[in-house]
């Protein structure tokens, strides 16, 4: 492994794959919003119906790990 110099002293592979489980994250969160949206349920929720706050919270989620998955990956090459 070599490092890049940086002041936390991680490795190259540590960020990408902090980067990789970040992706991981984003495609779960990307899952539940389109549940959430297309299907009336209580999972995770108070009462039986669509959750589109739910679904608005899980895609912002979504959308800030991915940007946070493409800093990381290029601060790793």
């Amino acid at each position: 492994m070599s490092t890049m110099g940086t002041s936390t002293g991680m490795s190259r592979s540590s960020f990408r794959a902090i980067a990789a489980g970040l992706i991981v994250v984003a495609v779960a969160c990307v899952a539940l919003t389109i549940f959430w949206l297309a299907a009336k349920s209580s999972f995770l929720a108070s009462h039986y119906g669509h959750q589109p706050k739910h679904a608005l919270v899980s895609g912002v989620v979504a959308l800030l790990a991915l940007v946070g998955a493409s800093i990381l990956w290029r601060r790793g090459s």
